[in-house]
């Protein structure tokens, strides 16, 4: 078990690396808001064979587990999602709610994590068998999966539009 100074240090290290992901210098490629949050609607919406989503179901989807990071930071413990839920992979056609959702709920998720009390990260999140440091640094980890296949499928649109 983490001290409080070790549990500071990981919350403000996961916290950077999600604004580095969102708008700041990526280590990775260009950050999310400058590759993809600058997507036309029609290559947003676009699908493409052999690629299971299109980007905009991507983002919905990294909205969709974003927005239950919050709603357990900010202690709504009836809150709830699985892989069968209707919310995991939304049928949002318009790109630019869908990216103001990504903006809103990246805002939502800095404070909520800047709101949670130190003592609380390594208590259980409700519903599940895991700690809220382990949620906020597997949300990390699941926008940079997503944002390797948003990748994927934008080189895809690309080699097509080439051809």
């Amino acid at each position: 078990m983490e001290n409080n100074k070790d549990i500071k240090s990981i919350v403000d290290r996961t916290k950077t690396q999600l604004v580095e992901f969102y708008n700041g210098n990526c280590w990775v490629t260009d950050n999310f808001s400058n590759r993809v949050l600058s997507l036309t609607q029609e290559i947003a919406l676009k699908k493409i064979q052999g690629h299971s989503h299109s980007v905009a179901e991507l983002v919905g989807h990294i909205v969709a587990w974003r927005n239950f990071a919050v709603q357990k930071l900010i202690g709504n413990n009836n809150y709830d999602i699985d892989d069968e839920s209707d919310v995991n992979w939304s049928d949002q056609h318009d790109w630019n709610t869908l990216c103001s959702e990504f903006e809103s709920i990246h805002k939502k998720l800095i404070s909520a994590i800047e709101n949670l009390p130190i003592n609380k990260w390594n208590a259980k999140v409700s519903g599940r068998n895991y700690s809220f440091i382990y949620l906020i640094c597997g949300i990390v980890q699941h926008d940079y999966y997503h944002y390797g296949q948003i990748g994927s499928v934008l080189a895809a649109i690309e080699r097509m539009q080439n051809t």
